[in-house]
C-alpha cells in the first residue's frame, strides 16, 4: 500500500477515534515541512505529523524538521504519530527541541503513547488525553 494511502488511513482512523477534537488535514504544495493535521480541542491546538512504514524510528526530511523546529521554537506544539509496521505500533512522540549537529539537525522526540496497533477501542481515549495535556 502506499505510503500516502497509509496516512489517509490513519488519519480517518483519528478523526473516527478521537472525539471532540476539530481534526484538519493540510495538504500542501506551497509549504514544504508543513504537518499533515492541524487540530484543536479544549483550549489546545497543535500539529501531527503522520508516518507509516518499516522504520525503527520517524524518519522526516530536512523540510519537516526546518518547520518543526522553526514551529516548536515560538511554542508551539507538534506530534509524530508512527505507524510502526514491522511491530504492529501507533507510537506517539510530542516533540522536545531541536538537537544542533555538525550534520542534519535531529529532532529531540519523546514517547508519549505507544498502543498496539490496529489499536483498541480503550486506548484512543487515552492518546486523546495525550494530545491535549
Amino acid at each position: 500500500m502506499a505510503l500516502r494511502k497509509r496516512e489517509s488511513k490513519l488519519f480517518d482512523r483519528i478523526k473516527k477515534n478521537i472525539k471532540n477534537v476539530h481534526f484538519t488535514r493540510i495538504e500542501s504544495s506551497t509549504v514544504n515541512g508543513i504537518p499533515d493535521i492541524h487540530a484543536c480541542g479544549e483550549g489546545s491546538s497543535f500539529w501531527i505529523e503522520l508516518k507509516s512504514n518499516t522504520y525503527k524510528i520517524p524518519k522526516l526530511d530536512k523540510f519537516q524538521i526546518s518547520w518543526i523546529h522553526n514551529y516548536h521554537r515560538h511554542g508551539g506544539t507538534i506530534f509524530i504519530m508512527y505507524q510502526t509496521l514491522s511491530q504492529g505500533a501507533l507510537e506517539t512522540y510530542r516533540v522536545k527541541g531541536v538537537i544542533d549537529s555538525s550534520t542534519i539537525p535531529q529532532l529531540d522526540l519523546e514517547l508519549v503513547h505507544s498502543t498496539p496497533d490496529p489499536v483498541p477501542v480503550s486506548r484512543w481515549d487515552e492518546l486523546r488525553s495525550v494530545l491535549l495535556t
